[in-house]
């Protein structure tokens, strides 16, 4: 077997072939728009959703392309399926939503956040938004057939999301390529080859260390999202085997920080329903990274994320490293056992 061949068979040689392939097409296409727009680009909204969607849209085509010419695997064989995907995504962003609620309503109750400043009509429409996106969860849930109940509330989704309209379109750039790469690439990689334990703890630091690039990253920020984040995205992905699942509460997270509370998202400002305001120390609020960073969210999302861990482990849903072994000591006795035509 030549070399090449070795590297395309074994894990880690995919792992980092597949991240090559999916980061150098996404920063050349930016640099080339850069180059012919200049820096205005990313200073508009409109540019800034542009260069999302379309890195999103490139990571999205060479990671499938990837799966299918370097794996042989189909996009439903590692969590993209055709089969319920929007239900799965729905559900994951309610799930992802309610989390950061918890988060604001703890940082609300200890004085740390308020909200300045709220239209009445834009209330109605955050309103409309979730109450058609439960309903609709519900019903995707009890009835897999399409009516007309739910094209209605297709329409008070549609309505609802007006005000964040451009933020969502960002953010779901951003959980695109964030869910495509850490868990669909790295951590599936990793996993494959050192077990879940590992692969959680390796991703989710990485995950960390990516943020740092934020340029109001903290160090305490970072590891706080290694604790929480990173690894509460892994852990959704080891029990549901869904990519769906884990864009979804990946997006609902940024969604509700960032254009429904009206906070920074990993150090960036969300237009969205309101304006708000985080007093209080940084190492409880976040500061200007986002709750994201802050020990509230550290608390309440590490319990989650360790609680889906414990839980995935008690349905036997990791994969132990020495699992691992077995299966490629057997591989190697069924190799040495076959016939050889001479």
């Amino acid at each position: 077997m030549s070399l090449l061949r070795r590297v395309l068979a074994s894990n880690m040689g995919q792992l980092v072939i597949e991240i090559v392939l999916v980061a150098v097409p996404a920063a050349v296409l930016v640099a080339l728009l850069h180059l012919i727009f200049g820096s205005s680009m990313e200073d508009s909204l409109v540019g800034d959703v542009f260069l999302n969607i379309l890195e999103a849209a490139v990571v999205a085509v060479v990671f499938v392309q990837a799966l299918r010419k370097i794996e042989h695997l189909s996009p439903s064989e590692v969590g993209l399926s055709k089969h319920q995907w929007f239900r799965q995504l729905l559900i994951g962003f309610l799930g992802g939503g309610a989390l950061m609620t918890v988060v604001m309503i703890v940082l609300a109750i200890t004085g740390s956040y308020r909200i300045t400043n709220a239209n009445p009509f834009v209330v109605v429409q955050l309103i409309c938004l979730i109450v058609a996106a439960c309903l609709l969860a519900l019903l995707f849930t009890r009835n897999k057939k399409i009516g007309f109940l739910h094209y209605v509330l297709f329409a008070l989704l549609a309505f609802g999301f007006l005000p964040a309209t451009v933020s969502l379109l960002i953010l779901i750039g951003g959980a695109v390529q964030e869910e495509f790469v850490f868990r669909g690439i790295i951590f599936r990689k990793l996993e494959s080859s050192f077990g879940s334990w590992i692969a959680i703890a390796v991703s989710a630091i990485l995950f960390g260390i990516l943020h740092l690039l934020s340029p109001t990253a903290t160090l305490v920020g970072a590891i706080a999202l290694v604790i929480s984040a990173g690894v509460l995205f892994a852990a959704i992905y080891i029990l549901t085997r869904s990519l769906w699942w884990a864009i979804g509460v990946h997006l609902g997270w940024n969604f509700f920080e960032g254009p429904v509370f009206g906070v920074q998202v990993s150090g960036h400002v969300i237009p969205g329903f309101f304006s708000s305001a985080i007093t209080g120390p940084e190492i409880w609020t976040g500061g200007s990274f986002g709750p994201e960073a802050g020990l509230a969210a550290i608390f309440i999302v590490g319990a989650v994320a360790f609680y889906l861990c414990f839980r995935a482990a008690r349905q036997q849903r990791m994969i132990p490293r020495n699992q691992l072994q077995r299966i490629a000591d057997d591989t190697q006795v069924e190799h040495t056992d076959a016939p050889v035509n001479l």
